[in-house]
């Protein structure tokens, strides 16, 4: 079952993730669809400024990283009872073809019309432990950082101008302006 909502009392039953595939492996979930919490949620159709701005961010991390990492672009990262597929997570190298990474360094997702369920994520990636989660806020056109995560919540949040520049705790050689990508 997808909810449409991401409303928490609309849990039918938490699902793990191996329960997850298993429905995935039979075909009774769409493909487009992640597991947040133990909750299906079906993903939103992209509009073409979220893909470009993926795609510039994507062109500007494998320029910078120069292959020190894998830039991982909608794809599963394995976190507890959640399976989110972020727009760009910077993972560990390693052979990921027997299961999804469990970790990253850093992960962005791009919204404008996900924006508070973007939100929502942080949850998910501060009890993973991800040390830097970004959400490009194309609304009001401004990084949204969350670091630093402590039992289960990032206890540093900052809002960003399009102007002001992110620097990575995560991975040092990486800073940027979100006007870069604008």
């Amino acid at each position: 079952m997808v909810l449409a909502s991401a409303n928490p009392e609309n849990r039918i039953h938490p699902l793990s993730v191996e329960a997850y595939h298993l429905l995935y492996e039979k075909g009774l979930i769409d493909e487009k669809a992640e597991l947040i919490e133990g909750v299906i949620y079906k993903k939103r159709p992209k509009n073409p400024k979220h893909s470009e701005i993926q795609r510039r961010i994507n062109k500007f991390l494998y320029s910078l990283t120069k292959f020190e990492y894998v830039i991982s672009t909608e794809n599963p990262l394995t976190l507890g009872d959640s399976e989110p597929e972020p727009d760009i997570a910077l993972v560990s190298p390693g052979d990921y073809s027997s299961s999804h990474p469990s970790e990253a360094l850093l992960v962005i997702e791009v919204a404008n019309t996900s924006l508070a369920f973007d939100r929502k994520k942080s949850r998910v990636y501060a009890q993973a432990g991800i040390p830097e989660y970004l959400i490009f806020n194309l609304v009001d056109s401004k990084i949204e950082l969350y670091r630093q995560p402590k039992e289960g919540i990032y206890t540093e949040i900052k809002i960003l101008s399009e102007e002001e520049e992110f620097k990575s705790f995560a991975v040092p050689t990486l800073n940027f302006r979100l006007a870069q990508f604008l």
